[in-house]
């Protein structure tokens, strides 16, 4: 029996195998169980499903992708620092692409529950893959940047999993091509909201003056008897 503590790891590992080997949607967690050589009760103790399975998954690539940044690579243009950092996650996941085809044409076999915890996560990976290229990711136009990247990468990531080529080159040029149009919008976002924030700010503003001054008139405006 292996350590408590690598039985998650075992769990997905032994997932991922029966996904390359057969669809993902007739895999069960005895079927995991058994080729993990871990018992049902184990996995229970250690995961709540399949889709809890992807999950830890996703978090192990963005624990790798995230432990190989260098520090110099934040001195390259945004552009080429996230291009990097999509192209070292598809590095990551490229032993498993028979795996992840399978899951894919399954649609991760998941409920309405499991896909909108999916949803949470890869929002979640995008989020640091964005942190990890030096995008700012708080506040609105933060979001609107998580929002666009997660699009973006669900598109190259199908392109990437019928990309045959040795070197990947033509997911770097679709990946290159949707970045470079999205940075025309970024920057259009950015700047729609700062003149937004402007706006709200002199509104404020005004809305502040009004009422001090109604409320000094309000007060000139009492009868003498409860001024005194």
């Amino acid at each position: 029996m292996p350590a408590k503590k690598d039985i998650p790891n075992i769990l997905i590992n032994a997932a991922l195998k029966l996904a390359a080997e057969k669809s993902w949607h007739d895999v069960s967690m005895i079927d995991i169980a058994q080729t993990a050589g871990v018992t049902l009760a184990d996995c229970h103790e250690h995961c709540t499903g399949k889709g809890d399975l992807l999950r830890r998954f996703i978090h192990q690539i963005d624990q790798e992708v995230l432990a190989d940044l260098d520090d110099a690579d934040f001195n390259e243009p945004g552009h080429d620092r996230l291009m990097a950092v999509i192209m070292a996650r598809f590095d990551a996941l490229a032993d498993y692409r028979p795996a992840l085809q399978s899951i894919i044409a399954a649609r991760g076999d998941l409920g309405p529950s499991d896909s909108l915890r999916a949803i949470k996560t890869h929002f979640g990976s995008m989020r640091w893959m964005l942190e990890a290229a030096g995008f700012k990711t708080s506040g609105l136009h933060g979001s609107l940047r998580v929002v666009g990247l997660t699009a973006i990468y669900a598109r190259t990531f199908q392109q990437w999993l019928g990309d045959d080529s040795t070197d990947f080159s033509p997911t770097m040029a679709y990946l290159d091509r949707e970045l470079s149009k999205a940075a025309g919008y970024d920057r259009k976002v950015e700047k729609g909201l700062g003149k937004a924030f402007k706006l709200c700010g002199k509104i404020s503003e005004k809305r502040r003056r009004f009422s001090a001054k109604a409320s000094e008139n309000s007060a000139n405006t009492e009868p003498a008897d409860i001024r005194q």
